[in-house]
């Protein structure tokens, strides 16, 4: 039956990117376009990309930032997202063949669109569409962080998030996930996942122009061999337990040069105050010179920095998927990763990764030692190329089995 939609017609795939603003959900798409761009021939599948228009996004965002600033007793800082902008440019950097349509931000101009180019189904989707949606549409939950580390939310969040989340279960033909403890939780706390799909850990292969690794590291003065973390400041990130480890690490003489370098923004609004507990710990340890905090770069130095490193230390407490983006990235790149070993990270099978007891510094630092101890050698660039295009086609093929069954659900 799903091969004869297959041989049928040419399925159009609609992307909805007007909910996906933050870097992360941003990586999100790339990795969703990555997939399907991957199958695109086999399955004669068009591609289209379904933004509110530019004057419109900048609106909503200018909106919403003055109102989180009056919130907080701050004056708006009155600065432009492009959030258009950053999606298109990332997705341009794939070079895919993808048409952009732009709506006015209202569900009617949304259908009129989608009924333009024959929609065949819309992905990914956060919020809530009426049963008399007249496309195929796949929902999104990122992660149940509210049931996990209900103390991270207030009341009236909690209680969005679950009204946002019944809805969705019940009313979306489908609905993806990023890890299979997601689902798992969704059916403890919601009582439904049958129309849940998990996706695999698939990193893809990210072309990177290396050619100025040299200059990168001059820029942000790294001479030494370091560790990397690739997190926002955010504390169920856990940076301090890395920072505990590395301290205990860098009094053994032999690694006492080696350096933890730290990028993303030093910022937590929910907590606004741990910023200063990892300042005053690096302080107190004297480790000014030893923990560098880059805080926000560009990607691409990011990426070369990675490459470069000893390997990844993913220290956090909770994730919507298995090991967060730098994971991701750090198997993508060939490089090795010591990331807490909370449920949903042990969904990783790959060789690149091994685990430490999430919360305990010592354990993180005998991984430190083990990793500083052990021989590696790195995947030429053929063989991660190869590597990370089969897994590609891998995630392309799981979301043709999801968007195939969202179709033959729609019309029944």
């Amino acid at each position: 039956m799903i091969s004869d939609i297959k041989d049928k017609q040419k399925i159009n795939i609609a992307f909805w990117g007007a909910h996906f603003s933050w870097d992360g959900g941003i990586d999100l798409l790339v990795y969703l376009l990555n997939g399907l761009n991957s199958v695109k021939e086999k399955y004669h599948l068009s591609i289209y990309f379904v933004l509110p228009n530019d004057t419109i996004s900048e609106l909503k965002y200018f909106i919403l930032d003055t109102k989180s600033s009056l919130k907080k007793g701050r004056l708006p800082l009155f600065k432009k997202k492009q959030i258009n902008d950053r999606i298109r440019s990332a997705i341009h950097n794939l070079d895919p063949e993808v048409q952009f349509i732009y709506y006015n931000y209202t569900q009617s101009d949304l259908i009129n669109k989608l009924n333009s180019i024959n929609c065949s189904v819309l992905l990914p989707v956060v919020n809530i569409l009426p049963n008399n949606f007249p496309f195929p549409w796949i929902g999104y939950i990122p992660d149940l962080q509210h049931i996990s580390l209900p103390h991270f939310f207030s009341f009236k969040e909690k209680e969005s998030r679950d009204r946002r989340y019944f809805a969705l279960l019940k009313n979306a033909p489908s609905i993806i996930v990023n890890a299979k403890s997601v689902k798992e939780e969704l059916e403890i706390t919601y009582g439904n996942s049958e129309n849940v799909f998990n996706l695999s850990f698939l990193p893809p292969f990210i072309p990177t122009d290396f050619s100025e690794k040299e200059l990168i590291n001059k820029k942000y003065k790294i001479e030494n061999s370091y560790f990397i973390i690739c997190n926002q400041f955010w504390k169920h990130k856990d940076h301090l337990i890395a920072f505990k480890a590395f301290s205990m690490l860098i009094k053994d003489p032999g690694f006492k040069e080696i350096k933890l370098v730290c990028t993303g923004r030093m910022e937590d609004e929910r907590f606004p105050e741990y910023i200063d507990e990892l300042q005053k710990f690096i302080i107190t340890e004297k480790l000014q010179n030893s923990i560098l905090l880059l805080g926000f770069i560009p990607k691409i130095d990011q990426m070369i920095l990675m490459d470069e490193s000893i390997a990844l230390i993913q220290p956090t407490l909770f994730e919507g998927g298995p090991g967060g983006g730098a994971v991701y990235s750090a198997v993508s790149l060939g490089i090795r990763s010591i990331i807490s070993d909370i449920e949903v990270n042990k969904e990783i099978k790959n060789e690149l990764v091994s685990f430490f007891e999430a919360s305990n510094e010592t354990s993180l630092y005998i991984k430190m030692k083990e990793i500083l101890n052990s021989h590696f050698q790195k995947l030429n660039l053929f063989e991660l190329e190869n590597a990370g295009n089969k897994r590609t086609k891998e995630l392309g093929e799981e979301l043709m089995t999801i968007i195939n069954t969202t179709i033959l659900r729609y019309k029944k």
